[in-house]
């Protein structure tokens, strides 16, 4: 199944075609549809003639939707037709437009330094413990007015309280998982309305920042632990779980989960996420996970496929 999601432009229904074509592949069925002013394009691909690994049909299709702007998402049937029932997000250049750490460096004069760090860690060129030890230590001294001051003049990318309030009335659970700071994210969840929100803690004493994070650090490892422990609290398996972000520290959980979504990816995770959205609109995240009319009706069609076979 692949599922094309963007705004509509000439290109988007040949660009792909032509791609799929390039591999061998046969278009059994497509329907074309729009969601929340977005165009949807849901293709069941037939892949029995294609005769390189799947992993290269997904690169050259997540190419061809990066080349002509759209979201790209390739799930194998059953993948397609799984019911999902929590969301996880990552926060900063997801959620959140830029780093965070970026805007609290600016306060306190080291924005130069901290970009260098932040640019290295979401790269993957060095451990994202390591950089945000590096990074917090450049903060020491911040008052926490200041810091208050930067989380409350954070916007979030279009359509996100869009999508959170679709996704919890829907029944989704919704998580924040960040490696960002705890006072900035909780404030994006609280203004948002999600159900959990996960995140390094600054320590403050004195009125000021003292350069520190309480208890561990959230590295990808822990990112995948938080999201275990909130799926199993509500029944709910991995592979029923959808999870977005943007960079090297969002991969783990981004590979083990039903549905992983680069969000305006970073390098690594563009290699790797099975679906990409290229555009700053969440909306393009819940075409990509099947809402509205139209995967119901391409549903339908796939089991009546399978019971006609």
């Amino acid at each position: 199944m692949v599922t094309v999601a963007g705004f509509d432009r000439p290109g988007i229904v040949a660009g792909i075609t032509e791609a799929l074509a390039s591999l061998n592949a046969n278009i059994v069925k497509a329907r074309a549809s729009s969601l929340l002013n977005l165009f949807v394009m849901v293709l069941l691909v037939d892949l029995a003639e294609v005769k390189v690994p799947f992993k290269v049909v997904e690169d050259v299709l997540k190419e061809r939707g990066n080349e002509i702007g759209v979201g790209v998402s390739i799930e194998t049937e059953d993948g397609f037709l799984k019911e999902r029932r929590l969301v996880a997000f990552d926060a900063d250049g997801t959620l959140i437009n830029g780093e965070v750490i970026d805007e609290l460096a600016k306060e306190a004069g080291v924005e130069k330094e901290v970009k260098e760090i932040t640019r290295k860690a979401m790269e993957g060129e060095i451990s994202f413990k390591e950089a945000l030890k590096m990074r917090t230590a450049l903060l020491k001294g911040l008052p926490i007015d200041r810091v208050k001051k930067v989380a409350n003049r954070i916007k979030v990318v279009p359509g996100a309280q869009e999508m959170i309030s679709t996704l919890r009335s829907a029944g989704f659970i919704t998580v924040l998982i960040t490696g960002g700071f705890d006072i900035i994210a909780e404030e994006v969840g609280r203004k948002l309305g999600f159900d959990y929100v996960f995140a390094n803690r600054l320590v403050v004493k004195d009125g000021v920042l003292t350069g520190e994070v309480e208890g561990g650090i959230m590295d990808p490892e822990d990112k995948l632990r938080v999201l275990k422990e909130v799926a199993e609290k509500h029944g709910i398996k991995l592979e029923e779980c959808v999870a977005i972000g943007d960079g090297a520290n969002d991969l783990l959980i981004i590979k083990n989960v039903g549905l992983g979504i680069g969000f305006n990816p970073k390098r690594v995770v563009k290699e790797q996420a099975k679906a990409l959205v290229g555009i700053k609109d969440m909306r393009a995240v819940l075409a990509l996970m099947g809402f509205g009319q139209l995967k119901r009706d391409i549903e339908a069609k796939v089991k009546q496929s399978n019971a006609n076979s």
